[in-house]
């Protein structure tokens, strides 16, 4: 899109802006999105998927007397965008009457500015039937590692281009352009009656040189040299056992077990544990958990919010205590303070709620080693890409597809489906040793209220002293 064609979306912006402000709003803003994407799967040898799609559009919305109105419209026509703004309006007065529980709307930043995220590639330079080949290059490589044992598996690419612009009745006036990309292999290997699978994947904020560049040992290659030792693995033991999370766990944790919680909408509505926590120790005094929206190059980065917001590192835990909630505009409101640039939205016909980019524990002092010769029973979580919670009970669950026990201080044998739970606060509570390391190698697409961001989550490795562990038998 050349600059005369970002100037003239800003100009209807502009406009609807200033003709609510005419109307008497309490706050509006007005966001476009301009973007494209593509996808490719083969799956057993074949291209069996290929995606391309284009979509433009505006949403507006606006606060009235407490109540909001919001309405979108596909592309840029400055007649259905005036429509909008009518219909927003309308449905904020006709709410307003009825709502319990009245927005509000922090004092917003007034921010200028034009930000460009690309790649070492644009996303056009390489064709879809290059991204093909590669795919299918990746997966046979796959298969010649697997001994014959992989019965089923799947590469997978995609990549998008998203353009973004916010104008509110505050001044704020900003774009964005940002490219992510990201490949996966997902195999399924049976040996005997025993059926495993693994599933290895990479992404971040650029162009589709994370599958031109790639060597087939940091991708497929590697998900069948795993899926083959969890063949030969046992399964874990039942009981509580201290366990040391791999940095792929300890990133879920991160992210699904406390970052949800953090999120400041299910904090006013009663929905997360952190609920008048603010303030309060939560954690070991060794943990500190951060969001941040700003790390060049990872899968969840972001220069601007939905709302316009610029975003920056949000520290949701320092030191054990419960710092700083994720908001957005309306709860940084509700709660007295400012956003802090967490409202992100899907796209054009979805509202901004509070979420999450890249949510990670921070590195500490101890080497894996020392954490292990600290054990004289217990398992090292490998890798897990899976996990639940339960935000308003406190409770999480997450499953390695490969770990490892640990005996008088030294690595064991190896297991497989291993499944480990517990109370979130209580787990944190229970962490005695952090890392030196750190990786964040787990790009992916979190939902909540039917949306889906981009979001990337790690740490370095955990010890706690001990959780539930789901298994059978006794080794």
């Amino acid at each position: 899109m050349t600059d005369n064609s970002v100037k003239d979306v800003f100009d209807i912006l502009l406009t609807v802006t200033e003709q609510a402000k005419k109307s008497g709003v309490q706050f509006a803003d007005a966001r476009a999105l301009a973007g494209c994407s593509s996808s490719i799967m083969v799956q057993d040898g074949k291209a069996e998927k290929m995606f391309y799609n284009e979509a433009n559009g505006i949403a507006v919305r606006v606060l009235i007397d407490g109540a909001w109105g919001f309405a979108s419209c596909d592309g840029f026509d400055v007649r259905m965008v005036a429509d909008c703004l009518d219909e927003a309006i309308t449905l904020a007065k006709k709410s307003a009457p009825v709502v319990s529980d009245p927005a509000a709307v922090a004092p917003a930043e007034i921010v200028a500015d034009h930000i460009e995220l690309a790649g070492k590639y644009a996303i056009e330079q390489i064709s879809l039937s290059d991204k093909q080949k590669k795919c299918l290059a990746l997966e046979e490589a796959a298969l010649k590692a697997g001994e014959g044992k992989i019965v089923n598996s799947m590469v997978s690419y995609s990549d998008g281009q998203r353009q973004q612009w916010v104008v509110n009745t505050e001044g704020t006036k900003v774009y964005s352009k940002v490219i992510r990309a990201r490949v996966s292999c997902q195999l399924t290997a049976v040996e005997g009656n025993v059926r495993q699978r693994n599933y290895q994947v990479l992404g971040h904020q650029g162009g589709p040189e994370i599958l031109t560049d790639i060597e087939p040992e940091q991708l497929s290659v590697k998900a069948a040299k795993k899926v083959l030792g969890q063949l030969r693995a046992k399964k874990a033991p039942a009981g509580e056992f201290p366990v040391i999370f791999h940095p792929t766990i300890s990133g879920l944790l991160a992210h699904e077990a406390l970052g949800h919680n953090a999120e400041a909408d299910a904090i006013w509505s009663g929905q997360s544990i952190l609920q008048g926590r603010i303030g309060d120790k939560i954690a070991s005094e060794l943990v500190t958990i951060i969001d941040d929206a700003t790390i060049p190059g990872k899968f969840g980065t972001e220069p601007f919010d939905s709302e316009g917001m610029r975003t920056r590192q949000r520290v949701i835990v320092k030191d054990g205590v419960f710092e700083e909630p994720l908001h957005c505009l309306e709860t940084a409101g509700k709660f007295g303070t400012k956003s802090n640039g967490c409202g992100r939205a899907q796209d054009y016909h979805n509202i901004p709620l509070c979420r999450m980019s890249n949510t990670f524990f921070a590195p500490g002092n101890s080497t894996l080693d020392e954490m292990i010769k600290g054990i004289d029973r217990g398992i090292y979580l490998r890798e897990g890409h899976e996990g639940y919670v339960y935000p308003e009970r406190g409770q999480f669950l997450c499953h390695a597809s490969e770990a490892q026990m640990i005996e008088n201080g030294k690595l064991g044998e190896p297991l497989r489906d291993v499944s480990v739970s517990g109370l979130i606060l209580e787990a944190l509570m229970n962490v005695d040793m952090v890392g030196n390391d750190f990786e964040m190698i787990f790009p992916g697409t979190c939902g909540k209220g039917g949306q889906g961001v981009p979001t990337d989550c790690g740490g370095p490795h955990l010890r706690v002293k001990r959780l539930v562990v789901g298994g059978v038998g006794q080794l």
